[in-house]
């Protein structure tokens, strides 16, 4: 079984706070108010409560004598970006502390919030990997989304990044975006292509309940893609990016080789992971838990540093009821489920090690069925299964055939 000691532990911080939320945007996110002071104000309050959960957690590993090392950082959002630098800069330091050279440490940035002086904070804190959320290089379609930047914003920050010595930068692009066409959607492809990032997030378009674009949907207003020029344009990403050196290595996710998010791959696998800030969730040695998504609560929570010993009853009152270890048949799906979102799969000899007993003797005959269909495919020599590319076309039929 994987544990903190023997492989690191990955950390999420969640920073809810976004100049003005997107229309399509589901994420536990909110603008920090309209009164500059103001909104600085809940800045400063949110980020001194988040340092405080943090402290809060070290205590806790302190006292169970868990030594912390972090094998990848990731703050997202919301938009970190949002954050005045020096802000960011002690999140980052807080982190920083239990990683070394080796680890991944990711920010999420927005275009039309990075500064100067951003970029300075992230080498300072020693940042080292990127990810811009540009979604398309439409500013028609960026309107349509509600993005607060334009593709020539878009541009500036990337080439200050470049210039700033960055070499670990990922774009997200979105296919389905309203009034969207394949020969736009081309386009976007073409000029992210051209600038060569090391990483691209490919995603479909998919409006969720409580968002603005689900009202409008509700309400007839939204002008998207039919399924059949969405699966075209999911087509086209991956032959494009194929042919530009990018490898597919997860759903929605390519890379230059070695370039893969580990972080994400955390997740997929099974790995620990600690969530901190509004509620961000964990997985931690078999147990899931949530914090609170009540924002005056956590701040309640995480208003003063704990004293002594008290830390976890800080903890448990942020997570309230929603710990629940998981049983053996709820990680056996998720290992197959996560992993087979990676193109590499998962392997037969790491299940029996993890649940002590066969995939074939849970999943046998699913996988004879899927085999056979061609919508998986096994390699012999490692034992290894994975979804082929028909099958990642219609994964979230293939995938649920394995919940138990």
């Amino acid at each position: 079984m994987r544990t903190i000691k023997k492989d690191g532990l990955s950390l999420y911080i969640h920073i809810p706070f976004c100049v003005r939320k997107c229309l399509y945007c589901d994420f536990l996110s909110f603008s920090a108010g309209n009164s500059r002071d103001g909104a600085a104000t809940k800045k400063q309050e949110y980020v001194k409560a988040l340092l405080n959960e943090l402290a809060a957690w070290e205590e806790i590993f302190n006292k169970y004598n868990k030594k912390i090392y972090l094998k990848t950082v990731f703050i997202g959002g919301g938009t970190p970006t949002c954050l005045e630098p020096p802000l960011l800069l002690k999140i980052a330091q807080a982190a920083g502390k239990y990683t070394d050279e080796n680890t991944e440490f990711t920010i999420e940035a927005n275009p039309g919030t990075i500064t100067g002086s951003h970029i300075e904070i992230f080498k300072e804190a020693r940042i080292n990997r990127i990810s811009l959320g540009l979604q398309s290089a439409q500013d028609n379609e960026l309107l349509k989304l509600g993005r607060i930047h334009t593709f020539g914003e878009f541009l500036d920050s990337y080439k200050s990044l470049m210039e700033a010595g960055f070499n670990n930068i990922n774009i997200d692009i979105m296919a389905g975006i309203p009034e969207q066409t394949l020969e736009s959607y081309k386009d976007t492809l073409e000029k992210v292509l051209a600038l060569k990032p090391q990483h691209i997030s490919a995603y479909s378009l998919i409006i969720e309940p409580g968002t603005e674009f689900y009202r409008m949907q509700e309400q007839g207003k939204l002008n998207i893609a039919d399924e059949d020029t969405d699966r075209q344009m999911y087509s086209m990403t991956r032959e494009m990016l194929k042919k530009h050196g990018y490898s597919r290595y997860e759903i929605s996710n390519y890379s230059k080789k070695g370039m893969e998010c580990q972080h994400n791959i955390t997740y997929w696998t099974g790995g620990n992971y600690l969530g901190t800030g509004l509620g961000a969730s964990s997985y931690i040695d078999g147990i899931r838990f949530t914090g609170t998504s009540d924002y005056n609560k956590y701040i309640s929570i995480f208003k003063n540093r704990a004293l002594q010993g008290m830390a976890e009853k800080q903890v448990k009152e942020n997570t309230g009821s929603s710990l629940e270890r998981l049983s053996i048949k709820s990680q056996m799906e998720e290992f197959m489920f996560l992993g087979l979102r990676m193109c590499k799969g998962v392997l037969k000899s790491e299940f029996a090690d993890r649940f002590g007993i066969s995939m074939d003797k849970v999943y046998g005959d699913v996988i004879k069925y899927f085999l056979q269909t061609g919508l998986m495919a096994e390699n012999v020599n490692n034992g290894r299964v994975y979804l082929t590319d028909r099958g990642i076309d219609i994964s979230n039929y293939v995938l649920s055939d394995f919940i138990l």
